[in-house]
């Protein structure tokens, strides 16, 4: 089974820019069978064996193929001691976690060893939502191997309620001579196939620009001035979390998505005054799920510029407007001309595309940009995951930071709880405490508002 051109580039992308998810489940509470000063990680790793062992899709690691001249294939691996790490922290409280959490996400993983790996942080202090010590899992994905909804439907296999059925993994990948044969093979395809995708991006581009005169299609998207966190956020990453009760960012009919993106208007904005901007214009590049037009890729989402609309006081009308501008995005990514129009790179060569994400310039800063932040939000099912005897308290992600992209918020929700997640770096936030602080008012305010 060979990666799709497209999560391959996910891969390439990776080395350049870290791109890896990590999704984070914290576990508090003992079922009575844990005994005094038991930290719950013995337990916890027959736990995630016992379940690797049935998960065939998690018994994989890729396989390059030489000379980059085919995409690299996904092929079996035993479960190993590599995947289930331990972090022995000193400091051991919620700021100390912190400081471990924001090192684990500078990290990528290289999957020719595993595409995913669970750390584990027992005995954690002053965890939200937890009267005890609580037992910490970060799930670490690459993104060639699962988008956000997939990989959490991994973690839901990991950590949910029963075992999960038994599935088949992967073969064995071929020998490098059948590799070899099969990418001289496929020549012929790409360069037809790479002919088609132009000649259908041409004829789509014009029928989008046609239903966009018609008003049958939204215009795209307009970009938004760069603001002090659009900038190189450095190597190292800060993360902090808010974690509320979902109650506090719903009302008025206002999604989840919509109520935490008000409430990133509000905090953002007056952070970005106490330094002495003047904004005139935010926005968020949100995440929002597509289908694949292939069926076979591992990443079937797209990233929207969103408007938040800092100038409209009223935060029930911004929140509409929010609303409204998310619904525009989602309906122009519905016409399917619009995604032929953007081309494929399902036909490009293996080793075209990957020198082109090598060669292509980081240091080249745009006049404007897509979003000042991004948004991703995911609903992670019911609060019903348990791991070592503890039951799960909350979760969180952080999505990945890139050259013009300093701060990124997740919002992840599971049971009746949702966390917003900040994610920064040192250079473009010297002071995500603060930050965060202007987030929880925030969240505050926009719930009076929605209730009011």
């Amino acid at each position: 089974m060979q990666l799709t051109p497209a999560d391959a580039q996910m891969s390439w992308i990776g080395r350049r820019i870290r791109n890896d998810q990590f999704q984070l489940y914290c576990f508090s509470g003992t079922d009575g069978r844990s005994g005094p000063g038991d930290d719950g990680v013995a337990a916890a790793r027959r736990h995630i064996g016992d379940r690797v062992d049935r998960i065939g899709e998690l018994q994989v690691h890729a396989v390059p193929v030489p000379g980059d001249l085919d995409y690299p294939y996904w092929a079996r691996r035993g479960q190993g001691p590599d995947q289930i790490r331990v972090h022995s922290l000193a400091d051991r409280s919620w700021a100390g976690f912190q400081r471990a959490l924001g090192d684990l996400l500078a990290t990528s993983l290289d999957i020719t060893e595993s595409p995913w790996q669970v750390h584990l942080f027992p005995a954690v202090t002053g965890a939200p939502r937890c009267s005890e010590p609580a037992l910490v899992a970060v799930f670490q994905v690459s993104h060639a191997f699962a988008d956000g909804r997939r990989a959490s439907a991994s973690a839901r296999q990991l950590f949910g309620p029963g075992l999960p059925p038994g599935s088949p993994a992967p073969t064995r990948a071929p020998f490098a001579p059948a590799m070899l044969a099969r990418a001289a093979a496929k020549i012929p395809g790409q360069v037809a196939g790479t002919v088609s995708v132009a000649r259908r991006s041409l004829a789509a581009q014009r029928a989008v620009r046609a239903a966009e005169a018609a008003g049958a299609v939204p215009p795209p998207a307009d970009g938004f001035p760069l603001t002090r966190v659009n900038t190189d956020p450095g190597p190292s990453r800060t993360a902090r979390m808010l974690v509320c009760d979902a109650a506090r960012l719903t009302g008025a009919g206002v999604t989840v998505t919509v109520a935490a993106a008000t409430a990133i208007s509000v905090a953002l904005a007056r952070y970005l005054a106490e330094h002495g901007a003047d904004i005139a214009a935010l926005g968020a590049e949100v995440t929002v799920a597509v289908p694949d037009p292939t069926g076979r890729s591992r990443n079937s989402y797209r990233n929207v510029g969103v408007g938040l609309f800092p100038e409209v006081a009223d935060l029930r009308e911004r929140a509409a407007r929010i609303a409204a501008d998310l619904a525009e995005r989602r309906r122009r990514l519905d016409d399917p001309n619009v995604a032929l129009a953007g081309g494929s790179v399902e036909y490009v060569p293996a080793r075209m595309l990957r020198r082109g994400i090598e060669r292509y310039d980081l240091s080249a800063v745009p006049a404007t940009v897509a979003g000042n932040t991004v948004i991703s939000s995911v609903h992670r099912g019911a609060a019903d995951l348990r791991l070592a005897g503890r039951r799960v308290r909350f979760t969180a992600g952080f999505p990945g930071l890139s050259p013009v992209m300093g701060l990124t918020h997740g919002v992840h929700g599971i049971g009746g709880t949702v966390t917003l997640g900040v994610l920064t770096g040192s250079r473009a936030m010297p002071d995500p405490d603060h930050y965060l602080e202007l987030l929880d008012a925030a969240v505050d305010e926009v719930a009076g508002s929605l209730r009011g």
